[in-house]
């Protein structure tokens, strides 16, 4: 896997499993940013693992084959570097403390972005109030792109 690289207006950035749902299920402007779009993106390890998990529901809802579903997998996989769980663990509690019992599922990707010292790519537009992190929508994502 190459290194993607460093966009300087938006440095590391980690991809929430909304996001990157989104992009395996339609051809959609999340995926062309993730798969074209020079960003340095980033996902905890264990989400690779709930796509497996949940393969007979993706598959559903994509209306793809098999084979298609895999290669997509595979490319998003070659653009998202994974973040070890014990890199993430170190930084939960405070993610936690961060975001609130409300927004627990959001803890792990505010830890993730702590722990890389980066930012998280969400369609959760009030997460960044609370996170203490910076937090993009696919839309501001764009318009720094444009900045550029």
């Amino acid at each position: 896997m190459k290194p993607a690289p460093q966009t300087p207006v938006l440095g590391k950035l980690v991809v929430d499993a909304n996001v990157l749902v989104g992009a395996l299920l339609r051809d959609s402007t999340n995926r062309n940013l993730i798969l074209h779009g020079q960003l340095d993106l980033h996902a905890p390890e264990w989400l690779w693992d709930e796509f497996e998990r949940n393969r007979s529901l993706l598959l559903k809802k994509s209306r793809a084959t098999g084979a298609s579903l895999d290669l997509l997998i595979e490319r998003l996989q070659d653009q998202v570097r994974s973040i070890p769980m014990a890199t993430i663990e170190q930084h939960v509690q405070t993610a936690l403390k961060r975001v609130g019992d409300a927004n627990e599922y959001d803890a792990p990707y505010v830890a993730a972005a702590i722990a890389i010292e980066g930012g998280v790519w969400t369609h959760d537009k009030t997460l960044g109030e609370l996170a203490g992190v910076p937090c993009f929508t696919t839309g501001q994502i764009l318009a720094a792109l444009d900045e550029q």
